[in-house]
């Protein structure tokens, strides 16, 4: 999903075998295996991250509807909010990084927690205890938002450090799986939770129970941080820390710490400015061709839930995030090593073609109008489409870097994504606002329309420059 596909990548990333991928069952059981010495810090690690997956999303799925329903904006100003919002976590890495770095794991996640607590309560609460209309009031509210975008500048930094530091060689790799994993499983959790807190449970005569709506959702997120910071301080000690650290093999992460390098904005900024990957034009190409694919996850979180809510029946409505963020999480995680086994053998630019291709062509689905079948094929195919370029896109950046320089080209290669957090809420609110509104006619159809244009050009984009951009990588 858009704010962590970061993550998601780093390990595929760090291989350039395009054949030869063993049996990811095996792999599993054998992983799995492994991970029963593990020390309490390893777990400790992967569950917070786990909440802050139930969390994060909670609140982003309905940001955009929080600010046009509870305070009263424009679609257009919303979107520029949130979008905003994104791009502002991926900048704070930059900035919180290197101090969680110092700080060390369970400090840096006591922070996170905190600034947690304090910014997202801010949301729900600001409305109840001052005029909707008044400058405080957003003030209030961006706050909040400043201090929860900068918990997550603790959180994934420390996160990612944590495996690297409590894991040996042979729980590393399954560390990052599993920190992975969690956050999509988390995901899917708040994707049912959200759902009933937010519109109740209604089943015939039988059961008839009113939800809290989006205030009740946010307040739901704040009190699974609570729960964060009490198993930071109870459970996650500093003794419990400190055998972790020990446990784990200096060896190992030295070995792990290489793709935390690599997922690291700032010091893939600053391997970038000493060997200029703008200097490969090819490169340049192969990332900015998959921008117009990856605005796709953006709408995940900007367009879909206002669109469900507003074109779709009420029953599907009052679903919305059981529809929105089940079936991609669980599909990502339990497809990815599935679809890597069966086109292990399949080169990997061609798989980035079709990948793109099955992620984008679902989009004009919805220009024969809003259908509930047709929104779940859409998720579905999209889901799959993601699951099978997604992997592959850090991969075959590695593959074009020059000797030496795999991490910066990797860390370079996010860049896009970056730029479409920032742009995205730009003019998906004032598409929201002519072609779906809160109130009046809706034409969704041409909306998706242009989105789905927008998105198919990548891959027209790589199989046109295909011969000159795999010259690249023919040895």
């Amino acid at each position: 999903m858009a704010d962590n596909t970061e993550s998601s990548g780093t390990e595929a990333a760090g291989s350039t075998e395009t054949t030869g991928i063993p049996n990811p069952f095996t792999e599993l059981v054998t992983s799995f295996r492994a991970l029963k010495g593990a020390p309490k810090g390893f777990w400790y690690t992967n569950y917070i991250y786990w909440l802050d997956g139930v969390a994060y999303f909670g609140m982003l799925t309905l940001l955009a509807m929080y600010f046009h329903d509870i305070l009263g904006m424009t679609d257009d100003s919303g979107h520029k909010i949130v979008s905003a919002y994104m791009a502002l976590i991926t900048g704070f890495m930059l900035v919180f990084g290197p101090i969680s770095d110092k700080l060390g794991v369970r400090k840096s996640l006591l922070v996170s927690a905190a600034l947690y607590i304090i910014g997202r309560a801010a949301l729900p609460l600001a409305p109840h205890i001052l005029p909707v209309d008044s400058g405080l009031l957003l003030a209030v509210v961006f706050g909040g938002l400043l201090l929860a975008a900068a918990g997550n500048g603790f959180m994934q930094p420390a996160s990612y450090a944590g495996v690297r530091k409590f894991s040996d060689k042979d729980t590393a790799a399954m560390g990052y799986g599993l920190l992975y994993a969690g956050m999509n499983l988390g995901i899917v959790f708040i994707g049912f939770a959200s759902s009933r807190i937010r519109s109740g449970l209604h089943i015939g005569d039988v059961v008839n129970i009113d939800g809290f709506g989006i205030e009740g959702v946010m307040w739901f997120c704040v009190g699974v941080n609570v729960l964060m910071l009490l198993g930071l301080l109870f459970f996650f000690t500093p003794k419990v820390e400190r055998e972790a650290e020990q446990a784990g093999s200096d060896e190992e992460e030295e070995k792990a710490g290489l793709a935390i390098k690599a997922s690291n904005p700032l010091v893939g900024a600053l391997n970038w400015l000493k060997q200029s990957p703008l200097s490969n034009a090819r490169f340049m190409f192969f990332i900015f061709a998959l921008m117009p694919v990856q605005t796709l996850f953006a709408y995940q979180f900007l367009v879909m839930p206002q669109y469900v809510t507003r074109a779709f029946s009420e029953v599907v409505a009052n679903n919305m995030e059981m529809i929105v963020n089940v079936s991609n999480p669980l599909i990502i995680v339990l497809g990815v090593p599935i679809i890597t086994a069966m086109t292990r053998k399949v080169p990997v630019y061609k798989m980035m073609i079709i990948g793109s291709v099955v992620s984008a062509l679902p989009t004009f689905f919805f220009v024969l109008g809003p259908s509930f079948w047709l929104l779940m094929a859409y998720l579905v195919l999209f889901s799959i489409g993601e699951a099978m370029w997604q992997p592959r896109f850090l991969q075959y950046a590695a593959e074009l870097a020059p000797e030496g320089q795999t991490g910066a080209y990797i860390a370079f290669a996010n860049l896009p994504w970056f730029m479409i957090k920032f742009i995205a809420g730009w003019y998906t609110g004032r598409m929201m606002d002519i072609y779906c509104p809160a109130e009046g006619p809706l034409n969704t159809e041409t909306m998706w329309l242009i989105y789905g244009l927008i998105a198919i050009t990548s891959p027209i984009m790589l199989v046109a420059a295909g011969r000159w951009v795999r010259k690249g990588i023919d040895k």
